[in-house]
């Protein structure tokens, strides 16, 4: 047991936060922890990492486990550079190295006493235990995955923006290599690129993951099983993540079914009672008053349906054909080019989705079109009778000192009780509606800009990642409205269910040059391997196709890794004998059944284990063609 948490309880006032939360967390488990926006996800984890103390309850983790949190805000260190936060999550081993130097040039100058030559075997030994010889690299392969250039490794931390500080703390944790990893929404500030990265590092951790996120991909790929918090408390859900999802509904629609049953027991009961109560039957029916009592007592609730996002894009005026045209179009500041010579064409009804890595230019691109940024060179418009609605990043078109109330009557011309129903229909309710823009959460703020723009009824949506901070519900609701919008769409975003859900076109903005690909998501991802053309694409938006590439070893380090992965495969290959020979047993079993057994759970074991061997095996593949790559190296 590394982690367990017993009847936890937290108020804020009269507010009841958590009213008795119970769960645990074991060795290299994977756990999701999700739930609806304010529903005190980000309270357990600050009660769980000591941040806060509770009301009632207990936290209680393992003798000697270390435990690392990702905040969303991501918090960094301000007076060191890049290289130097990331390097401090490795001090001992970076501490061990420069001890070996200084007694590797004792040795070299013939100076070595024989303390010496003990103390140089000692920490030799030591700095090979912690794979020393791999932590510089390390470090800087990290920080590449995380978006920064080598370029960038010299940066002040006191200069970073605020996704670039969440970045470097992620990089950092994962340096740390905690026992228990706490990740808050890691995936807000990440772009495609290193969402998936992160992904697979989570899928491979040798230890445990308690992961809140609402990117509902991430957690499909790599929950294990899934915490649902509701109404102050926590269920334990078995994973993988879609099955969580049918198993919730399954078991609501039982609820349901069973509350309705004792609602009709009761309301018959009760017409019994009412009907013979005082008549020659009284005894009877004080005997169903009774049973009725009884049964009111334990009834089952139906299932509380909360409430979601109730939003919608009225039909707009067609616009011309031609919605957005640009030729030869270059983008940059200073010296320095983020796009250069792009022709683009976007025709009436297509849905865009821009994908592509963080400071690529995919902001500055639709800015540019919108003509809020000039462009180096090179021409853009907008076709005849467009009318854009735009959605900017962290809600930074927003007037912070208004409140939203203000910002609908005033900006949007709208009456003010029609402007708070319509706050209402996106979540924003009650004393919100007067509070100032800059008090509202991330997500609320992303709801007032949906809000606004659906005010505005443009023909041309222009979002610029609009599912930051929104819970896994909303982006669903978001969903549905992106696909009821009958003008043009051209979406900003690294939520890849989103994606799948909206888009019919893909422009991959690459530091090597921008990818068009006239068709879906899916369809973009699964050809992301071959050399991609389209009839509007330049020579470089043609790139062949990636091939991953083993990052260059020292003759030492080679060995050390070869080792280690010889390690790994034979350990897999262990644990699928393990589990074959458990399935061989298990159907044993079932061919030969006796009154008692459990059917249906034999059955449910009989699913798990041969899950379990495919996705062992789809491991060990992986594995071995690593390993067959790193002997070629040698």
């Amino acid at each position: 047991m590394l982690l367990s948490v017993n009847n936890l309880k937290k108020s804020f006032g009269a507010d009841e936060v958590l009213t008795g939360v119970t769960f645990r967390i074991d060795p290299r488990e994977k756990v999701a922890l999700v739930g609806r926006n304010g529903s005190g996800k980000t309270t357990l984890l600050k009660l769980v990492t000591g941040q806060m103390e509770p009301d009632g309850g207990s936290v209680s983790l393992g003798r000697g486990v270390k435990v690392g949190y990702l905040r969303q805000e991501g918090s960094v260190a301000a007076d060191r550079t890049v290289l130097e936060e990331a390097q401090a999550a490795q001090e001992e081993s970076l501490a061990l190295r420069a001890r070996l130097t200084e007694l590797e040039a004792k040795l070299a100058g013939g100076h070595a006493t024989q303390d010496d030559l003990d103390e140089f075997a000692l920490v030799h030994e030591h700095f090979l235990e912690s794979e020393g010889y791999s932590t510089e690299h390390d470090v800087r392969v990290v920080l590449n995955r995380m978006g920064f250039e080598e370029s960038e490794f010299a940066k002040p931390t006191s200069a970073l923006s605020g996704g670039e500080r969440t970045r470097l703390a992620l990089a950092r944790l994962l340096l740390e290599e905690p026992d228990l990893l706490i990740l808050d929404e890691p995936t807000n500030h990440l772009d495609l690129q290193a969402t998936e990265w992160l992904e697979r590092w989570v899928i491979g951790y040798h230890g445990a993951v308690l992961l809140v996120s609402h990117d509902r991909t991430f957690l499909e790929s790599t929950a294990e099983r899934v915490l649902d918090m509701r109404d102050g408390q926590v269920t334990t859900w078995p994973g993988p993540f879609p099955k969580y999802l049918e198993l919730k509904r399954e078991a609501e629609v039982r609820l349901e079914t069973v509350a309705k049953q004792q609602a009709a027991q009761i309301a018959k009961m009760d017409e019994y009672v009412r009907r013979f109560m005082n008549s020659q039957r009284t005894a009877q029916a004080r005997g169903r008053q009774k049973l009725m009592n009884r049964l009111i007592e334990s009834r089952v609730k139906s299932p509380k349906a909360e409430s979601g996002m109730r939003a919608g894009f009225a039909k707009s005026k067609r616009s011309g054909d031609l919605v957005i045209e640009c030729k030869e179009l270059s983008i940059g500041f200073g010296g320095a080019d983020l796009i250069k010579g792009f022709d683009w064409t976007v025709r009436y009804g297509e849905r865009w989705g821009v994908i592509g890595e963080n400071g690529a230019g995919k902001s500055s691109l639709l800015k540019v079109v919108l003509g809020l940024l000039p462009a180096k060179s090179g021409e853009t418009r907008l076709g005849a009778g467009v009318a854009a609605g735009y959605f900017a990043q962290d809600a930074e078109t927003l007037d912070q000192s208004m409140s939203p109330l203000e910002l609908m009557v005033w900006e949007c011309d709208l009456n003010p009780d029609v402007a708070r129903n319509l706050l209402g229909r996106f979540l924003i309710e009650g004393d919100d509606v007067f509070r100032p823009i800059k008090t509202l959460s991330g997500g609320e703020k992303n709801k007032l800009s949906l809000a606004r723009l659906t005010v505005l009824n443009p023909n041309l949506l222009v979002l610029d990642e609009p599912t930051n901070h929104l819970d896994m519900a909303s982006r669903e609701a978001l969903a549905v409205v992106l696909k009821e919008f009958t003008g043009t769409l051209v979406l900003v975003s690294h939520d890849r269910w989103l994606l799948g859900e909206t888009v019919d076109h893909i422009l991959d903005i690459r530091r090597s040059g921008p990818v068009v690909y006239p068709g879906s998501y899916g369809d973009y991802r699964r050809r992301s391997s071959t050399t991609r053309t389209s009839p509007t694409a330049k020579p470089q938006e043609s790139p062949k196709p990636a091939v991953p590439v083993e990052p260059a070893f020292s003759p030492h380090a080679l060995s050390k890794e070869i080792q280690r992965m010889e390690k790994v495969v034979a350990d897999i290959e262990v644990q699928v004998a393990g589990l074959e020979g458990t399935l061989e047993a298990l159907e044993r079993q079932l061919a030969d059944l006796r009154p008692t057994d459990d059917v249906m759970e034999l059955t449910r074991r009989h699913g798990d284990l041969q899950e379990s061997i495919a996705g062992s095996m789809s491991a060990w593949e992986e594995h071995s063609s690593r390993l067959e790559a790193l002997r070629a190296m040698r």
